[in-house]
């Protein structure tokens, strides 16, 4: 696999063929992101607005040593810390519970024989390795943390690579590994369940490490789970040939409610406010669709989806990564020939850095990816200026 950095994007591949849509708008992104790599490399300056430092992480967000750091030393894996740092590794995903809890995970792909990945967790001031694996890792935010899973290659109980399917996290007590569990699917979810959405929406339990496949009734596929402050999980589904919905449930599954996003489209894209009340929304594509300049709006709700305003429209496949904050304003990402960084309620939009792939956020800090780099770029203040930083 040439393009390392697709792992953070393909890898829902992994386990299950996505539906149409996401494999349609997966090579757009795959398209949009080889002509950015044409270009002149790396991107060291940014544009107006956008201060571009590139920092340890440490350094960009403050981290100090916490009273965790008085607990037994962790010790030092080679092998890990030699892919980490390899000149050939890439990193293919990046989570992070907040500005000092964080995953990064790191891949050497070629030759593909020989691929293998590991992972640096860093807890408050603590930094410490996940294991080196042949099965890649993806970085997880589970609640507070932010975890390293190496997944099974499917859900089925009797599949083999269950045997290598781990969770690696970083607690107060130091570096924990666990063996992920089966579980026959479930309508239901307990409390301490995490949602996650890859091919096909999932529990995980962080305390016993037990993975299971969550059902909602009358629905194919379920993407983008969220949780919000209230305890109510937002997901966006669908049937695989049928229209997008915003789908919500407050007590673990045992109910879901559910809002179309737009008449007549097929899923689309959902940030969700940590106090669940604003909503930011992108319509997905026409299923009759042939052509991809059609211009789709981008939506703001600030009562939990009760009302809605369209607040700009732009190309369909350039504009995604809704993110939502609760002072009832949000940011999209609008990758066309002009790119932008709409902030929907909160006015004039800003210009991104250039090599911002994506928004992902945590309360107010926002964080992405780089496109053609392996480092993350964060925001603290709404998207209105970014930094490099290398988490590692």
């Amino acid at each position: 696999m040439s393009e390392l950095k697709e792992l953070s994007w393909d890898v829902q591949e992994t386990v299950q063929p996505l539906p149409f849509e996401a494999l349609e708008r997966r090579g757009i992104r795959r398209r949009h992101r080889r002509q950015a790599l044409t270009g002149a490399g790396v991107v060291a300056a940014v544009v107006v607005a956008v201060l571009a430092v590139v920092l340890p992480l440490g350094d960009v967000i403050g981290t100090t040593k916490s009273t965790a750091a008085k607990q037994a030393a962790i010790p030092v894996d080679q092998a890990a810390e030699s892919v980490i740092h390899d000149k050939k590794a890439a990193m293919s995903s990046v989570a992070f519970a907040s500005p000092k809890r964080w995953a990064a995970v790191w891949s050497i792909m070629q030759p593909e024989s020989s691929a293998k990945s590991a992972a640096v967790l860093s807890r408050d001031g603590v930094r410490a390795t996940a294991p080196v694996r042949k099965r890649g890792y993806v970085a997880v935010q589970a609640g507070d943390e932010a975890l390293a899973l190496s997944m099974p290659a499917s859900m089925k109980g009797s599949d083999p690579s269950w045997a290598q399917a781990v969770m690696v996290r970083l607690t107060e007590q130091g570096l924990v590994e666990k063996k992920l569990r089966w579980a026959p699917p479930t309508t239901e979810f307990g409390d301490g369940d995490v949602l996650l959405a890859f091919g096909t929406l999932r529990a995980l339990n962080p305390e016993t490490g037990v993975l299971r496949e969550v059902k909602i009734p009358g629905i194919d596929n379920a993407t983008q789970p969220q949780l919000d402050s209230t305890g109510r999980w937002w997901v966006v589904a669908a049937r695989n040939s049928g229209v997008g919905n915003i789908y919500w449930t407050d007590d673990h599954g045992k109910t879901w409610d559910h809002s179309v996003i737009s008449p007549g489209r097929m899923l689309g894209w959902l940030g969700v406010s940590p106090d669940g009340r604003t909503l930011v929304v992108i319509p997905g594509f026409k299923p009759a669709r042939i052509q991809h300049d059609e211009q789709v709006p981008l939506r703001l709700s600030t009562d939990r989806g009760e009302h809605w305003t369209t607040v700009a429209t732009r190309d369909e496949p350039y504009l995604q990564s809704p993110v939502a904050f609760d002072n009832g304003t949000g940011l999209a990402l609008y990758q066309g020939k002009n790119r932008e960084l709409l902030r929907p309620g909160a006015g004039k939009s800003y210009t991104p850095p250039t090599d911002l792939g994506n928004l992902t956020a945590v309360g107010d800090f926002v964080y992405g990816m780089q496109y053609n780099g392996n480092q993350a770029i964060i925001s603290t203040n709404h998207g209105k200026t970014w930094k490099y930083v290398q988490p590692r």
